[in-house]
C-alpha cells in the first residue's frame, strides 16, 4: 500500500533518475579522477524539453520534466521538476524542482537551486560555487521556520558536476562507445566523489515513439536512491545513439518492486522526436513499397 512516506521515496528516485544524481558512499581519501571524451557532442542543448512518466511496478506515480535554455553568452540554465501523479496524488502532493546555471568555459555549475515541497513541508537548498577560491557555499533554507543554515565546503578539483548538471555533462562529454567508461567528480549531499558511467551495449529498443537505437549505460554502484527505494540491483540507463544522447528510459531494481522512467516527449530547437519517428516510419513504408517488399508476385 502507498503511504506518504513511501511516496517521498518515489519522488526521491524520480529526481535521481530524471533530474539529479546522488551517491551514498564517501571516502575521506578522495582522489579526483576524470575520463571524458576528447570529441564532445556538438548537439545544441538550448531549447530542449524532455518529459517522463515514472512507474513504480505497474503504477503511474510521478511525472518529470527537464528544460535547457541559454541565458547569456557561455551560460546555460538546466532545469528540472518531478511531482506526484496518478494514484500517488490521492495520498500526498509532492514536488521537487531545481536548476543550475552551468558555465560552458569552466565546465562547472556556478549556482544551483533545489526546491522541495512535500505536503505542508518545504525546504530549499542553494549551492554557490566560488571557483576562484575553490569553495562551495551551501545554504539550507526552511521558509516557514525562517531558518537558514550555512556550510562551506572545499572544492578539490575542477571541473566537477553537481546533482542537476551530471546527466547533462555525461550526455555532452561522455564516451559513447561499447566497453568504454566515463568518469568525473560529482558534488552531492555536501560531498565530492567520482562517479562513472559504463556503456555496455548498443541496440534498438522499444519506445513510445517506435524502435530507437540506444546505448545501454550502467552507472557506478555509489549512485543510488535512499530508503525504501534503495536499489538492490543494477540501474540501467538508455541513451539515444545519436549526437543528442537523449535519455530514453531508466530502469532500476529496488528494495520494493521496481521503478522505471519512460520518455514521453522530446523536443528541441530543430527536432520533435515524435514527428521525427513518424517521418521515418513513412519513409520506411514508401521504401518497402517501392522495392516491392509489400505485394509483388
Amino acid at each position: 500500500m502507498l503511504t506518504g512516506k513511501l511516496l517521498k521515496k518515489v519522488i526521491a528516485f524520480t529526481v535521481t533518475v530524471t533530474l539529479c544524481l546522488s551517491f551514498k558512499a564517501y571516502s575521506s581519501n578522495y582522489k579526483p579522477e576524470i575520463v571524458i571524451s576528447k570529441e564532445p557532442s556538438n548537439y545544441d542543448f538550448d531549447g530542449e524539453v524532455l518529459k517522463y512518466r515514472l512507474y513504480w511496478t505497474i503504477f503511474h506515480v510521478a511525472d518529470s520534466e527537464s528544460k535547457v535554455e541559454r541565458i547569456g553568452e557561455g551560460r546555460l540554465k538546466i532545469w528540472g521538476r518531478a511531482s506526484t501523479a496518478g494514484i500517488a496524488s490521492w495520498f500526498q502532493r509532492i514536488s521537487d524542482e531545481g536548476y543550475s546555471i552551468w558555465n560552458e568555459k569552466t565546465l562547472c555549475p556556478e549556482r544551483t537551486y533545489i526546491f522541495q515541497k512535500e505536503g505542508d513541508y518545504e525546504r530549499n537548498r542553494v549551492y554557490t560555487y566560488d571557483l576562484r577560491r575553490k569553495i562551495v557555499k551551501y545554504e539550507k533554507i526552511h521558509p516557514k521556520k525562517k531558518k537558514v543554515q550555512i556550510k562551506f565546503i572545499k572544492i578539490p578539483f575542477l571541473p566537477f558536476e553537481d546533482i542537476v548538471t551530471a546527466t547533462f555533462f555525461f550526455r555532452k562529454y561522455g564516451i559513447f562507445k561499447v566497453g568504454k567508461t566515463t568518469v568525473f567528480p560529482l558534488f552531492a549531499g555536501g560531498r565530492f566523489q567520482n562517479v562513472s558511467f559504463k556503456v555496455v551495449d548498443k541496440r534498438k529498443i522499444d519506445t513510445l515513439f517506435g524502435k530507437i537505437e540506444a546505448y545501454k549505460v550502467i552507472p557506478s554502484n555509489n549512485l543510488s536512491p535512499e530508503g525504501a527505494f534503495k536499489r538492490k540491483g543494477k540501474v540501467v540507463f538508455w541513451f539515444s545513439a545519436d549526437e543528442r544522447h537523449i535519455p530514453i528510459k531508466v530502469v532500476a531494481e529496488v528494495a520494493i518492486g521496481s521503478v522505471s522512467a519512460v520518455l514521453v516527449k522530446a523536443k528541441g530547437k530543430n527536432f520533435d522526436l515524435e514527428k521525427e519517428m513518424e517521418k521515418k516510419k513513412r519513409e520506411n513504408l514508401i521504401e518497402k513499397l517501392m522495392s516491392g517488399e509489400f505485394g509483388g508476385e
